[in-house]
Formats: structure tokens, sequence, C-alpha cells
């Protein structure tokens, strides 16, 4: 079967393809990505020429845009595997997914403002949006969201009511836009991210959980890095994967996806700052391990640096090189 929708006319135009329960990816035209700064500026990517602070920067982007709690590739897998209704979206021990977050650790999700929820059974797709807002300690946020989700039977068949036929889901596919920011005393950032993503193996019969899909985003940010100096930087960030694996037992037995989620996902970003008036452009390439203790080890193709990222939070809690051990400084 194939459909097609369309959501507001500033994003772009999709579709689903199904064919014996097998998912083709959604292409993403992304041309709000080409803003008019990138045309034109310097380009440092050689070895030499990438600072550490260019490097920590590239460490907070990819934070920012994984984790669970900055409205990253995180929070759209909760928002993925949680259970909505035309009322509103539900959290928590879930007996498909035995999720058990507190609600102070959820980053908003459950407390959603302005909801609004359609559905087109020619299609499948149910559309959702709504606006977050959270504060915990000294972070806040404020997001804006738009979600498309299908979810799909054992047979292929949509399903019109998730919550009331929850046992039935099997696959669940999801295209999300949330446009925000958030802010603590160490970053902040203003930014748009759009996630396409694609789950098999969600109905009880099976042990493990396959997602696909990638993650594009694009916004400003600033940091005050480990020497204290402030930087700031406009970016774009491309995250790819294949493979990604959720195990129900891991899941079960932590009561988070951050500690169930397995796989390896590519990255490419390109990062701007203003140097005397004459923009420059930092690339920079490689893989994020994510790792069953619910953090992801960030490599580069051609730097032997290495990060690990909080998945909840975003923040760096390592920094090291290749060969040696990892270490806060």
């Amino acid at each position: 079967m194939n459909m097609k929708t369309s959501m507001n006319s500033t994003l772009h135009t999709k579709i689903f393809s199904y064919k014996n329960l097998k998912i083709q990816r959604i292409p993403l035209l992304l041309a709000l990505l080409s803003v008019g700064f990138w045309s034109c500026s310097s380009v440092s990517n050689d070895t030499e020429l990438i600072s550490d602070a260019d490097l920590d920067m590239a460490a907070e982007i990819m934070g920012s845009s994984i984790s669970d709690q900055q409205s990253g590739l995180m929070n759209s897998v909760y928002d993925a595997l949680s259970t909505i209704s035309s009322t509103g979206i539900s959290y928590g021990n879930d007996k498909n997914f035995l999720m058990k977050i507190d609600k102070d650790e959820r980053g908003g999700r459950g407390f959603e403002r302005s909801f609004s929820h359609t559905y087109d059974s020619t299609t499948g797709v149910h559309t959702l949006s709504f606006d977050r807002s959270f504060e915990k300690g000294l972070f806040s946020s404020s997001i804006s969201t738009l979600q498309e989700i299908q979810y799909v039977d054992l047979e292929g068949n949509f399903i019109a009511r998730p919550k009331l036929h929850r046992e039935a889901v099997n696959q669940i596919n999801l295209h999300s836009t949330k446009s925000g920011q958030n802010s603590n005393p160490h970053k902040s950032s203003e930014f748009t991210k759009i996630d396409s993503l694609y789950f098999a193996g969600v109905h009880a019969t099976q042990s493990l959980v396959q997602m696909d899909g990638s993650h594009h985003g694009f916004g400003s940010g600033a940091a005050v890095l480990r020497d204290s100096s402030s930087h700031s930087r406009s970016f774009k960030v491309k995250v790819v994967f294949d493979d990604i694996e959720i195990d129900k037992d891991t899941l079960a037995a932590y009561g988070n996806l951050e500690n169930a989620v397995t796989g390896t996902l590519s990255y490419s970003m390109t990062m701007n700052k203003v140097i005397n008036g004459v923009p420059e452009e930092t690339v920079v390439e490689g893989t994020i391990d994510l790792e069953e203790d619910g953090t992801a080890l960030m490599k580069f193709y051609k730097y032997d640096r290495l990060y690990r990222l909080g998945l909840r939070d975003g923040d760096v809690k390592e920094r090291g090189r290749r060969g040696q051990k990892m270490g806060n400084k």
C-alpha cells in the first residue's frame, strides 16, 4: 500500500511505503538547512586546523542532539513508544515496555499543553501537535512539537486506537519536528530537530525491537567549556543509523530506554563561527556507540579524541583519547 500525507507546508512532503511489513525510509527535504551563512564561509576541516574548543563544542552539540532531556533523538524514541489517544499522551509503566521513569526525569513528557490529535484512516497516520515546558533545578526547556505516527499490527493493518489495542502493535513509524530552546548555566541552544524513526518487533511475542531512521538538526548554541571559556556556534547535524536494537529484557531490568538501546550511529556536523567578520565553517564526522550504561561514546574519523555523553541529560561525562584512560579533564 502506498500512501501520501502532507504536514505543514513549511516542512516537506513524505511518503510512507509498505510491502510485506518492510519499511522504506522517508526522504527528508530539508531546504531550511541551506541557510545563507553556510554557503559563503571558509572551511576548516584539516586535522591541524580544528581546535580543542571546536571538538568540545561538537560534543556539546551532539549531546543536545541525541539526549532525552534536551529534546534530542532519545526524546523522540520515548515519544514513539508512548501511548496516545485523542485526549493526550501516556508514559510510564506500560506493560509492553516497562518504562519506570519518574515524572521529574521525563523532560516534560506527560505534561503537554495545547494538545491536538487527528487520525487519517486512509493512511493510518495519527497527527499530533503540542507544546512542552520543563524546569528542573537550573535547567529549563520550551518546545513546540509536530508529530506523525503510524501503528501497524502483525498483519500489516493500521491501528486507529493504539491506546485501546496496544498489545496488537508490532511496527511504529514516527516523523517528529521539534523547535524550541534549552538552557542551563553551562550551555544553551535554540534549534529545530527532525527525527524519522521506524520500529519493528514491538509486539510482545518479540524479544528485540529493531530501530532504523535518521536525525537532522540545525540551530545555534553556546557553552562554557572545561577551561571556563565561552564559545558559540551555529550548527547543522545529520545522524543516521541502521540495526539499532532495544532489548526488552534490559528495558524491564532498568526501566529506561537509555540503558536498553545499543548500536552505532554515524554523524556529520557542520559548525559555523565568525572571526573578524568572516564566517568560518568546521566540519566533523564520526560514529557514536550507544552503550548499555546509558551513555554514548562519540568518536571522530580524523581525530583521536573521545567523548562520553549522557543519553538522558546530554552532558559530557568523560573526555579522553584513544588508547588512554578517559577522565573528566
